[in-house]
């Protein structure tokens, strides 16, 4: 049984690197909204505590609100993205008092607690760990709004170089997918575990690097119709998109903005922020097809150690919607998946350079919009075997 008092060093490792991300940063920046896609990055810091009084001050301990207003203000389904700059958030002192008042009620209450067999929500600790990998999305999050904004990032603030090259078959056959037992911390969207059938087919060693999307560029891709689906040909045309964001051509060639920095683009590094359609088009002009999230995850499990940069570098665009496994029960609240479900959103596994560990396990779904770019997204490709 998991002492729930042993947990608050998981819970200060993330308020850690809340701190070093935002610590560089004005009162100005932290209060700007530097686009609709993210929120201005103080209403993100307060939510994080919000978050965690609702769950473990609240909901496991029965204490009363600390500020009722701060449900409707910090509700993430009360109010989209986009107009939460100016709803009537805590400034960043005051917010920055808030988390901390908050978290010292936790750890306090934390020594408290007992697990009970009976409340799924304290078994594992489960609940202090979706504090935790709460706190640690919203930290890529907050890093993705840093981007946009062209504001100071996180060092090393870049994926790992790739240095592999070539294809991995995986064999055909039954396969697991989903989390097991060992994974006392999934979230709901990754249960449960249920075995598919998945054929032979060939993987990628590694991400698409900058060079090779260059390549993809210079012949043409962005104008090949062929290439693309129709709604990303339509959202191409729409949107002028001819790079990934951030590039653009430069005297002696690409260059691109990184956060507060303009470089030029790194030939060696995985391609980021790039949307599925861009992803899916490229495949198609490198003679391949994206994974679908089954054939990604057997992967990751049975030949990580051919594979470079399964985790740790990009996220990678699966060809699979965001659907609930059979058997799927939302736990311990809806809006966390089922409310996304459908084929408006697009699957990617693996986790960035910014996702910590503890959320990039093999079983974790992301997903997202197929248009969206603002994520450090990539592309690994696949074909069949």
């Amino acid at each position: 049984m998991v002492d729930l008092g042993g947990l608050g060093p998981e819970l200060e490792r993330a308020r850690a690197r809340t701190a070093a991300l935002l610590e560089r940063l004005s009162d100005a920046q932290l209060t700007r909204q530097v686009s609709p896609l993210l929120s201005p990055l103080v209403w993100d810091l307060a939510h994080i505590g919000h978050f965690e009084e609702l769950w473990l001050l609240r909901r496991v301990a029965g204490h009363e609100p600390l500020r009722s207003e701060h449900d409707d203000v910090y509700d993430a389904f009360a109010h989209g993205r986009s107009e939460r700059g100016a709803l009537p958030i805590l400034p960043p002192g005051a917010a920055r008092a808030f988390v901390a008042d908050v978290r010292r009620r936790v750890l306090a209450q934390l020594a408290e607690l007992r697990p009970e067999p009976a409340e799924p929500l304290l078994e594992d600790g489960f609940v202090v760990g979706m504090v935790v990998q709460h706190e640690l999305q919203h930290v890529e999050t907050m890093t993705q709004a840093l981007a946009l904004g062209g504001l100071p990032g996180p060092a090393p603030g870049r994926p790992p170089p790739v240095t592999a090259s070539g294809e991995v078959l995986v064999g055909g056959g039954p396969f697991t997918l989903g989390a097991g037992e060992g994974e006392p911390w999934a979230y709901d969207n990754e249960r449960p575990a249920h075995e598919v059938e998945v054929d032979a087919f060939m993987i990628d060693r590694a991400p698409v690097t900058n060079a090779e999307y260059t390549r993809f560029i210079e012949h043409g891709g962005y104008e090949d119709r062929s290439l693309w689906s129709a709604a990303g040909w339509a959202w191409r045309q729409a949107e002028g998109v001819g790079a990934p964001r951030y590039w653009e051509r430069g005297a002696e060639g690409w260059i691109r903005r990184r956060f507060d920095v303009v470089e030029p683009v790194p030939g060696t590094e995985p391609v980021q922020h790039v949307s599925f359609h861009e992803a899916q088009a490229y495949a198609g002009w490198a003679g391949r097809r994206l994974p679908t999230e089954a054939e990604w995850e057997k992967a990751a499990r049975v030949a990580a150690s051919e594979l470079q940069h399964m985790q740790g570098a990009v996220w990678q665009w699966t060809s699979s919607a965001f659907y609930g496994y059979p058997g799927f029960r939302a736990f311990p609240y809806r809006e966390y998946s089922e409310v996304f479900f459908g084929e408006e959103h697009r699957v990617l596994r693996g986790g960035s350079w910014v996702t910590d560990p503890l959320v990039a396990r093999p079983s974790f779904r992301n997903w997202d919009y197929p248009q969206r770019r603002q994520i450090f997204a990539g592309i690994r490709c696949a074909r069949d075997a």
